[in-house]
């Protein structure tokens, strides 16, 4: 084997090989150290895989079903525990582990016995597994052969999560191809907001007819946590309260049952935080949500947007930003008594004016809800939004660390906007959550972005050849086609539900 397991330096070292041309294999996000051997390890018939310790039967049902889909049912897989392995360790035929360095999540070793594997936590083993997984490459023979390699591995950001949401168009198997391959990616945790589709006991008319049972949407929740992602329940607890965007009108609530106004201000764009059924029903929101997500450590209050706070007869007679920052603290305190910490976007929390062009801040003279930013809760994860920041630093991440929260720093759907706000993640210390709104099919071709971005610590890493957007797009078609596999239709091919028409010149 010509790399060791040892092996370390730069991508553009590391993306060297014996031969000349491109890397032996893409493998997304790419590892903070590779050093490619010169040789194939050939798998033919059935393999052994050997896992130390006593690995979960969750993990080992996920392996039992992705291994066919990437070898192509060609080598069979055969897992056991092996009492030889620690805890941690795992081994495809006669593969050594290699000793994991200070840092490492996981280290990989590939050579012509076999290979070891050594991971430092479960979601490593996960992860481990998805970039093994890619080295797979299936030949028409039934046989299958990985390249000798050497990997060191650990994430860059801790938190790398993936925000979604369910339209009336949306569909499940759109929902969860961006689920699967968001976890194969090496995302940690999905939030998934459900606009007036999931059907909740706590008021009816807080869905539409149509809306998903919550036996069909927990077979999202159950996809997600299989692949070992984080579910994370969303329900906007002020501004947005239409669950619908405002340029269609559309409101969930009020176009069916219109008697139910006092439970929002009077445009019906904001909860009216004076009701105190309002607060009740919130919070009863919260609780069923929370039992439908599962174990988890957070809860999306939104709070975005909420340009029409405080204007019905008893709220606006009241100081506005007291009742907005009591009303958050008490919500993220309930959300806290039930086990997990509210997120909340931050745009309130800033002073328009203040900040460059494309930053959003929606704290104003008329509406000065950023002076609650002292007065609201440390326990909070304030969530920093601006989708038109495409370069230089992100300045309101380091105020909100400054006031003492953890922070999310939040793109949306360009590439520039992506790359920036990584950096100012990786600079200051933050999480990331890609949001995707309605442009997800737009969005999931940029997934593979958002994790080259949040896991690598090297820079270079977004601008590897296996990142040129035509070869890219391709590598997620067939990634999707093994996570996903729409079994001969065309509706749940690919990530868009139609293809452009053509149109002579």
């Amino acid at each position: 084997m010509a790399a060791s397991s040892a092996a370390f330096g730069s991508l553009a070292r590391a993306a060297e090989t014996a031969v000349a041309g491109p890397a032996p294999r893409a493998i997304h996000p790419y590892p903070a150290s590779v050093a490619w051997g010169d040789g194939l390890l050939r798998l033919k018939g059935r393999a052994r895989l050997s896992l130390g310790g006593e690995p979960a039967a969750d993990l080992v049902a996920l392996m039992k079903a992705m291994w066919p889909r990437f070898a192509l049912d060609g080598v069979g897989l055969d897992i056991a525990r092996d009492p030889k392995l620690r805890e941690g360790e795992m081994a495809l035929g006669e593969g050594r582990p290699p000793a994991l360095a200070a840092g490492d999540a996981y280290a990989l070793a590939a050579d012509a016995s076999g290979v070891g594997v050594a991971v430092a936590g479960p979601a490593a083993l996960r992860h481990a597994w998805y970039t093994l997984l890619q080295l797979v490459q299936p030949a028409d023979d039934g046989s299958a052969a990985i390249p000798f390699v050497a990997i060191r591995d650990a994430p860059a950001v801790a938190f790398r999560g993936l925000h979604l949401c369910v339209f009336r168009e949306s569909t499940p198997a759109m929902i969860e191809r961006a689920i699967r391959l968001a976890a194969f990616l090496k995302f940690t945790h999905v939030v998934l907001e459900f606009w007036g589709m999931l059907r909740l006991e706590s008021l009816k008319e807080l869905s539409w007819p149509e809306a998903w049972s919550r036996r069909d949407a927990g077979r999202l929740v159950a996809a997600a946590r299989a692949m070992g992602l984080e579910v994370i329940p969303m329900f906007n607890s002020w501004g947005h309260a239409s669950a619908g965007r405002n340029k269609y009108g559309r409101h969930v609530v009020l176009d069916q049952n219109p008697k139910l106004a006092p439970l929002f201000e009077p445009d019906g764009w904001t909860w009216c935080l004076t009701n105190p059924r309002t607060q009740a029903l919130l919070r009863s929101v919260a609780d069923e949500l929370i039992g439908f997500a599962g174990p988890g450590a957070y809860f999306h209050i939104g709070c975005d947007e909420a340009y029409s706070h405080a204007t019905c007869d008893r709220c606006r007679v009241t100081d506005r930003v007291k009742l907005f920052a009591d009303h958050v603290n008490g919500i993220a305190e309930h959300i806290g008594s039930r086990g997990r910490r509210a997120i909340m976007w931050g745009d309130p929390l800033l002073e328009r004016g203040r900040w460059p062009a494309g930053f959003e801040a929606n704290g104003t003279p008329d509406l000065p809800t950023h002076q609650a930013l002292d007065r609201l809760s440390r326990k909070i994860v304030i969530a920093d939004w601006h989708y038109n920041v495409t370069q230089g630093d992100v300045p309101t991440l380091a105020l909100f660390k400054e006031k003492g929260f953890e922070t999310l720093a939040c793109p949306w759907n360009s590439a520039g906007n992506i790359r920036t706000l990584a950096r100012g993640a990786r600079a200051g210390g933050s999480g990331y959550l890609m949001t995707t709104w309605h442009h997800l099919p737009q969005s999931i071709p940029l997934l593979p972005l958002v994790a080259a971005c949040t896991w690598s610590k090297d820079p270079a890493a977004p601008d590897l050849p296996q990142m040129g957007g035509s070869i890219l797009r391709a590598t997620i078609a067939s990634l999707l086609r093994k996570l996903a596999p729409a079994e001969g239709r065309f509706d749940r091919a690919g990530w868009n539900p139609f293809e452009q028409p053509w149109e002579p010149d």
